[in-house]
């Protein structure tokens, strides 16, 4: 199965990695979150993730910031070519359960030509 660990490194951390993104990527919208994708030269994929007080409190937009590592980091696997990813969660988000995360995360990336490789 192989390693299924975040480890540091696939995450976006800078201003301006999310700038990039935000930039450059193409731009995929679904009714929890917006997932930007950017095609990237290293050999690993990396996720940021955005999520605005308006969607909830410190406890909700913790609760999003876990399902999607969780999501991303069962899932990365099958990213064909290393891609930037930025998740900003939606209002809809808030309640949301994991496997509605999981469900609308692989149905953007099949949206996606970019990470597929296609």
């Amino acid at each position: 199965m192989g390693d299924q660990r975040l480890r540091p490194v696939e995450r976006l951390r800078c201003p301006r990695a999310y700038q990039r993104v935000f930039e450059h990527g193409e731009k995929l919208v679904g009714p929890l979150f917006i997932l930007y994708v950017l095609p990237t030269s290293e050999s690993y994929s990396r996720l940021g993730m955005a999520v605005s007080k308006r969607v909830g409190n410190a406890v909700v937009r913790n609760r999003i910031k876990r399902y999607l590592r969780e999501t991303f980091r069962h899932h990365k696997v099958l990213l064909l070519t290393p891609c930037d990813l930025v998740c900003v969660a939606r209002r809809d988000a808030a309640g949301a359960p994991l496997a509605l995360y999981i469900q609308q995360f692989l149905q953007l990336l099949q949206r996606s030509r970019q990470c597929l490789g296609q």
